[in-house]
């Protein structure tokens, strides 16, 4: 099954973040991704100079693109997804990394590589649903991580409070075939509201709830 862990910030952390990313000239996704690939090699307890390779899916919405183009509100699925991977050390700076995700996102994207990876992606796919006992616990990883390309701005609705809604999250499965972590990236009210999807018994929720901790440690400590 997916379960669900929820990345949250105050507005001024928010806003201090997000005018980091103005200033560097990379979207916040990319620098959620960096926050992943630096705690998840801190997590292992390995040597500093041992270098892992962490694969890093970004999906990327294809309607302004299509022709004749769609709105974003126009209903239906119409994301498309660039895999890139990255060596990592330990002590890697959060926004050196964050500026390597970011450029070799934006390379892949002006070379057209999204019309090509999701036959990767969607050849994984096939094979885990044709074979679900291929991987432990059924499951099969196509990365470490996955963020959407821009992240959902969302602001209080007077309709929620009339028909009695108090809280929701967005967020789809990943426990069948996806990454370890999917973070889809919300900033909600001014303040960072992100569900972090991950595929269970594969990892604990004790395992991503100390992932998550640490993303948000390295992102408040590395932003000013």
């Amino acid at each position: 099954m997916s379960r669900v862990i929820r990345l949250q910030m105050n507005a001024e952390d928010t806003c201090r973040i997000l005018s980091s990313c103005e200033r560097q000239e990379i979207k916040l996704s990319a620098l959620l991704a960096a926050a992943a690939l630096i705690a998840s090699h801190s997590s292992k307890g390995i040597p500093d100079d041992h270098w892992e390779k962490y694969a890093v899916v970004t999906l990327m919405d294809c309607r302004p693109i299509l022709d004749p183009v769609l709105s974003s509100d126009h209903a239906g699925f119409y994301h498309s997804a660039i895999l890139n991977t990255h060596d990592i050390k330990g002590g890697e700076d959060l926004w050196d990394l964050a500026k390597r995700v970011h450029s070799s996102f934006t390379t892949s994207k002006n070379n057209k590589k999204h019309f090509y990876d999701m036959a990767d992606l969607n050849f994984l796919m096939c094979k885990a649903i044709e074979n679900p006992g291929l991987t432990p616990s059924g499951s099969l990883r196509t990365s470490l991580v996955s963020v959407f390309e821009d992240c959902v701005i969302d602001d209080s609705n007077k309709l929620h409070q009339v028909i009695g809604l108090e809280d929701f999250v967005g967020c789809a499965s990943v426990h069948g075939v996806g990454p370890s972590i999917a973070i889809f990236d919300t900033i909600r009210d001014g303040k960072m509201d992100s569900a972090c999807v991950f595929p269970f018994p594969l990892h604990s929720r004790e395992q991503m709830q100390e992932l998550i901790d640490e993303m948000k440690r390295i992102l408040l400590d590395g932003t000013t």
